[in-house]
């Protein structure tokens, strides 16, 4: 590794942050690797940057994506003279075929006009980069792949890092947000997003309807599974924007399964026996973390393996109930014959970058450079209470206004909260 470089001056770097339990520990090394380079970062949550962003000072934001639907925050920073870097939350389980696709996700960047925006795209692996060297219209030069922070605390130097209470059970990691949705209140919203970023409505109907049959299914196998084992201990993790209420419904009853959302993921994959999914992308860092990732093949369709085909590329397939009991029930010996080195180089390394533990000091090398480049050449960052008070949009609705003035009245914290509670 280099010996981190210095800034002429102290740049104010802000990383926005969406789900903490996933994204808040990587977003944490990152920090340290700014401060490293005597630069200062400030942690923003997602939910409160369009009020705080225009009151910090930034030079540099690093953003979690760059879409149509944040196109008005990107230009608002943008006028405020700060450069915008991207490093997606979600940048590895990708489909081959669709608007998340690589070169599809290019294109988006090109015709949309984003691009302009942009002053630095980060990269969790060299596809994704390739393809926008190929097809996004940004220049080479603004282009790299890092990694992504999150995924450093699965090298050995940082594991100790992931303590957890429980240890040796099974880690059922489920997937189904788009028909188990958190947040968005409705199945329809969710289908209503896919198309607002391109996705055709046919594709998306066929979609929602295999992930309805399966979810359905997968919520029974994991029952049967639990019954048909009753001496070992299962521990079922929701996705971050599923409701775990589905599964306290379907499986609070029995005595071998521990539902627990809480904290990140990272730390219970770490102290698991092995881990089962289907579709999931947590399945990776299993890899990452040498644990025995099992998919429920016999549950899978053509449709949900294609949407992203990784997870079941890299995972010990088990074809059949019969195959899903066994594999459990033999997990030491399948984790100790399972070639972790050999998927990893071949299907997760062009997708996830070096599993080296230093994504976040490449991203530090790139922001403070930015933020370097953005001192000598560019408009000194202005800070705008007028930007604040307007949600950071320039034509924003009368409500998001009111929560604006709220949040400079009271802070975003306690703005936030009351909004909550409203």
């Amino acid at each position: 590794m280099t010996a981190p470089a210095t800034v002429d001056r102290r740049v104010r770097i802000g990383l926005i942050v969406d789900n903490p339990n996933r994204d808040l520990a990587g977003a944490a090394l990152l920090a340290h690797a700014l401060t490293k380079r005597d630069a200062e970062a400030v942690i923003v949550p997602f939910y409160q940057q369009a009020v705080d962003i225009p009151l910090l000072g930034l030079d540099v934001v690093l953003l979690n994506y760059a879409r149509l639907n944040n196109k008005p925050l990107m230009q608002t920073y943008k006028k405020l003279g700060i450069a915008l870097a991207v490093l997606d939350t979600e940048g590895g389980i990708l489909s081959e075929s669709g608007m998340n696709a690589p070169t599809n996700w290019a294109s988006l960047i090109k015709d949309s006009g984003l691009g302009a925006l942009i002053d630095a795209y980060l990269f969790w692996g060299e596809t994704v980069c390739q393809a926008f060297r190929d097809g996004s219209g940004l220049a080479p030069d603004s282009l790299h792949a890092t990694g992504c922070p999150r995924f450093d605390i699965t090298a050995p130097k940082w594991r100790d890092l992931l303590t957890y209470s429980r240890d040796g059970y099974v880690l059922i990691n489920a997937n189904f947000p788009s028909v188990n949705p958190r947040y968005s209140g409705s199945v329809e919203k969710e289908k209503a997003t896919l198309r607002g970023v391109g996705w055709e409505a046919a594709y998306v109907e066929t979609l929602f309807a295999e992930l309805e049959r399966t979810f359905k299914a997968y919520l029974g196998e994991l029952r049967r599974l639990a019954q048909a084992l009753p001496e070992r201990a299962f521990l079922l993790r929701p996705h971050p924007f599923e409701k775990p209420e589905t599964y306290t419904q379907a499986l609070g009853d029995l005595g071998n399964v521990t539902i627990d959302p809480a904290g990140n993921v990272l730390n219970v994959i770490h102290h698991a026996r092995c881990v089962l999914h289907l579709n999931c992308g947590t399945s990776v860092e299993a890899i990452q973390l040498g644990k025995l990732p099992v998919s429920l093949e016999y549950l899978n369709s053509e449709t949900l393996r294609s949407h992203s085909r990784l997870p079941s590329r890299v995972s010990h397939a088990a074809d059949s109930f019969a195959d899903l009991c066994a594999a459990i029930e033999e997990a030491d010996s399948l984790t100790a014959r399972f070639d972790f080195e050999g998927l990893h180089r071949q299907f997760i390394q062009p997708w996830f970058h070096l599993p080296d533990g230093a994504a976040a000091e490449r991203v530090a090398e790139v922001l403070c450079d930015l933020g370097q480049r953005k001192n000598t050449t560019g408009p000194a960052q202005r800070v705008s209470l007028s930007a604040s008070l307007a949600g950071g949009r320039e034509a924003a609705p009368a409500g998001q206004r009111l929560q604006a003035a709220v949040m400079n009245l009271l802070g975003s914290r306690a703005g936030t909260a009351l909004r909550a509670r409203m």
